[in-house]
């Protein structure tokens, strides 16, 4: 008996310190992962966010895996209802993301969303349960010191623009992305947009810091954090920081200052409105040089909100906004981007996307995690500071909470034209912000409130409890050491796996490949990246590893090394993300090289390590379809199995299919496919399969009438439409393909509007106008166009063509006078006879080239220049 009494306390002494080690890296690995994500870069990816995102997805599967282990050493104790009523705007908003994501129509497309909103929303979770008073100091110390590096760097970028000269290795900046943005500073996070938002959501943090404290080193950071606001230039930040400084001044004087707010809320409203009028100026200033950012958003918005009318209630789905929306995008879009194969990740503001992906219940839900967390927010700081008398401070987690909440709302009204929650830099804030207010507006973490209270009394009922008990730790006894020694096996093997490390080769692996060595590194920059990429990912991988070990080795609990073995396989799943667009990069070097099959080898790579990854399948096609070897073989390498000779034709269809299947109307792939058959088209023609070709020039016009719906001004798509009407002598319906690209109805704005000046030199300037029959129309003028629909009038010589095409050579001929398939023409058509009765030299730009990026408008690498 006193064997068993004896185990029994043995069990629970381990319990407790498996339980406190589990708080301790929880309490720690947190904070650092918010600071390793505000802080890291890696220039080696194609993303240069790429980073941050995998920080977020692999140190989030660690601290999930962390709290799960603390949840299994706690059990049935780890939660009561009450704490579930306080949870429970968190769990919803996680819960029906989950569902969101299932009923997502493309779910790879849709996964790297998924793993975010889990993360997300895990946060808050272990926030309001773990997070002590002191926890939560310490946090908020790691996020300031997060703070002065961002900032500083932002600063160093800001002088080494302006004091030195252009050109990597020539300013105190030692980075290869040194001026990428121009004078805009963008900090650690690859983009000014997205730094800017990070600087508005410190400020009323470090404002309320410096009230409670009073230390002089926060307000020289304030300071910095101001200035690199100002050099971000994004004037949605400027905007999301000015009404972030309004409600933090409007809170602070009723809530902490009443008395001062009663006596002079005149002046106290002049200031605010000065810091409102002085921020509308220099947006308004901005604007004055480009309109372009507003005319994006209003775009956007239109077509979003038609596409929200297609499944108003459950939403189509997580993360479906990129996938979907190239069917609503609106032409004018093209003209601002000035691009065609661009996407648009997003909606320009968060709520609209929201309402889009998941519907009315999401969004519901979404706005009672917002509301909830406000008014516990408001009522908490009311206790803290309604009984103050005159000359007392209020108590320092008062401060706290203004910081955190005035931070969470200034987010929040930065994304009524913003979507800065969709990436990972800045979205991670959105769990850490809500889950903080609701932490300090409680004043105690919900662990500590339970109580591990022996149930009362003995009785006939206490036998069969105690035998039960007795049963299950005999059975934990038997498999904790298996189950430990294997968890142990799983964290060495993974961490070898994942570094690269010790080499059992020659060869690298794991990180140890990507980094390469440093022999191999010449720039300065480059070098400095190296040492602190080593430094920060082996001291991840150490330090996790070993919190893991230590976890394993001091529970009882087996399911708790079985916890640990289960996440080591995503763990590595999702640094397969990480190595993939390492990959990317790489393969787009060989495809600027022209070496196509060490861009395909590396292509594939991509492809298998990230089947969510589209471009690499977009990019494979390419290869094929700039390639088009006609001749069947059969060569792995380049895709093909089961012994089956392929064609380069097959292969890119092939891929093009992959792409369908994840993005159906991804960028430029349409047109790609309408290119690919009517290369196929004049292969088969050459053979003098002449039904056969055209089929497939049938199939080619099919895919550039798709592909005409979705992007009606790119010009090329006309061209090749144009080109095999010719070819078939169907001049009419040349002539009605030129006239297309020519008049742009797509893109017609009532005459009305662009008549008025002021109109087309603001709301109306993403694209440029011509004055027509007494009034001001847009139009899709070129040379070449031109030139081709005169060529098409002469060939098909009826009633009025020749004046027809003489008007078209005349036009061509204002827009440059050395086009030579008008002048050639015109002279013909003047001696009343067609020196070559054939089509002219049709305008026929390449294929997309596996190395022409196509460049997400909205992704956290790309800068978003409006």
């Amino acid at each position: 008996m006193s064997n068993q009494k004896t185990t029994r306390l043995d069990t629970a002494i381990s319990s407790m310190e498996a339980l406190l080690f589990c708080r301790k890296a929880i309490y720690w690995w947190l904070p650092i992962l918010y600071l390793l994500i505000s802080s890291a870069f890696y220039l080696r990816t194609y993303d240069s966010a790429q980073v941050k995102i995998t920080l977020v997805q692999m140190g989030g599967l660690c601290l999930i895996a962390l709290y799960v282990c603390r949840l299994l050493e706690e059990g049935a104790l780890a939660f009561s209802k009450d704490d579930l009523v306080c949870l429970a705007p968190f769990l919803a908003y996680l819960g029906y993301g989950i569902v969101s994501f299932l009923h997502a129509p493309y779910h790879w497309s849709s996964t790297d969303f998924f793993i975010r909103r889990l993360f997300y929303m895990t946060v808050p979770l272990i926030v309001v349960q773990e997070f002590t008073q002191p926890a939560v100091s310490r946090l908020t110390r790691i996020l300031i010191w997060s703070t002065w590096i961002t900032v500083g760097y932002g600063v160093l970028q800001w002088f080494d623009y302006h004091f030195f000269p252009t050109g990597v290795g020539n300013g105190i900046d030692p980075f290869i992305w040194r001026g990428a943005f121009g004078d805009r500073v963008f900090s650690t996070y690859g983009n000014p947009n997205f730094f800017a938002d990070y600087l508005v959501i410190m400020l009323p943090v470090l404002i309320c810091q410096f009230l409670k404290t009073g230390k002089i080193s926060l307000v020289v950071l304030i300071v910095l954090d101001l200035f690199d606001l100002y050099g971000a230039q994004t004037k949605g930040a400027w905007i999301g920081g000015a009404i972030s400084t309004t409600v933090l001044l409007g809170t602070y004087f009723y809530f902490f200052q009443y008395e001062k707010l009663r006596q002079h809320r005149v002046t106290i409203g002049a200031v605010i409105l000065s810091v409102l009028m002085a921020t509308m100026g220099a947006v308004a200033f901005k604007l004055r040089s480009s309109f372009t950012s507003v005319n994006f958003r209003l775009f956007t918005w239109e077509a979003t909100w038609e596409m929200i009318m297609t499944k108003p209630v459950l939403g189509t789905g997580l993360g479906s906004f990129w996938v979907i929306y190239p069917a609503f995008r609106r032409p004018p879009i093209f003209h601002i981007e000035g691009k065609h194969n661009t996407e648009t990740d997003h909606a320009e503001d968060e709520y609209l996307e929201v309402l889009f992906d998941e519907g009315i219940a999401g969004f519901g839900i979404f706005l009672w995690l917002i509301v909830s967390t406000f008014v516990v927010a408001y009522r908490s700081l009311a206790q803290m500071t309604g009984s103050l008398k005159k000359g007392e401070r209020a108590p320092p987690r008062a401060y706290d909470l203004m910081g955190f909440l005035v931070a969470f709302q200034g987010m929040l009204a930065h994304n009524f034209f913003d979507v800065s929650l969709r990436f990972v830099s800045s979205g991670v804030y959105l769990g850490l912000l809500s889950g903080l207010v609701v932490n300090l507006s409680r004043g105690v973490a919900l662990s500590e409130l339970h109580r591990r209270d022996a149930p009362a009394g003995g009785g006939s009922s206490a036998a069969p409890a105690a035998e039960g008990q007795g049963i299950l730790e005999s059975l934990a006894a038997f498999f904790i050491w298996p189950l430990r020694f294997a968890a142990w096996g799983g964290l060495l093997y993974s961490a070898s796996k994942l570094t690269g490390l010790p080499r059992a080769s020659l060869g690298f692996s794991g990180f140890d490949e990507l980094q390469g060595p440093l022999a191999a590194v010449r720039a300065s920059g480059e070098v400095l990246q190296w040492h602190v990429a080593w430094i920060c990912y082996m001291g991840c991988v150490v330090g996790l590893g070993g919190a893991f070990a230590r976890i394993v080795y001091l529970t009882r609990n087996p399911l708790v090394p079985a916890a640990v073995l289960a996440v080591l396989f995503p763990l590595h799943l999702v640094f397969g993300f990480f190595r993939a667009d390492v990959y990317h990069n790489i393969a787009i070097f060989f495809s600027k090289q022209q070496q196509w099959d060490r861009a395909l080898q590396y292509y594939f790579k991509v492809g298998e390590l990230n089947p969510a990854f589209v471009m690499s399948f977009y990019f494979r096609g390419n290869v094929y379809n700039d390639r088009f070897n006609m001749t069947k073989v059969y060569n792995p390498a380049w895709g093909d199995a089961n012994n089956v000779a392929r064609d380069d034709f097959e292969r890119a269809m092939g891929a093009y299919d992959e792409v369908k299947k994840r993005a159906p109307n991804y960028v430029q792939m349409h047109h790609q496919v309408g290119v690919l058959w009517m290369k196929l088209g004049g292969w088969l023609l050459q053979q003098g399969r002449i039904e056969e070709g055209q089929k497939a020039w049938n199939k080619a016009l099919e895919n550039f009438e798709m592909y005409r719906n979705i992007d009606p001004v790119f010009a090329p798509n006309y061209y090749r439409m144009g080109h095999i009407y010719m070819m078939r002598k169907q001049y009419d319906k040349a002539i009605a393909a030129y006239l297309g690209l020519l008049e742009a109805d797509r893109c017609a704005v009532s005459k009305s509007l662009s008549n008025r000046e002021w109109l087309r030199g603001t709301i109306l300037a993403y694209q440029s106008y011509v004055q027509d029959e007494g009034g001001w129309v847009h139009k899709h003028e070129t040379a070449d166009a031109y030139a081709s629909l005169g060529t098409a009038h002469m060939l098909r010589n009826g009633p009025g063509d020749a004046t027809m095409a003489a008007k078209a050579f005349d036009h061509a001929l204002k827009l440059d006078p050395n086009n030579e398939t008008a002048k050639r023409n015109i002279r013909a058509l003047h001696h009343d006879k067609l020196e070559a009765p054939v089509p002219p030299v049709m305008l026929q730009p390449p294929a997309a080239s596996p190395f022409e990026l196509p460049k997400r408008f909205s992704t956290e690498s790309e800068s978003i220049k409006r």
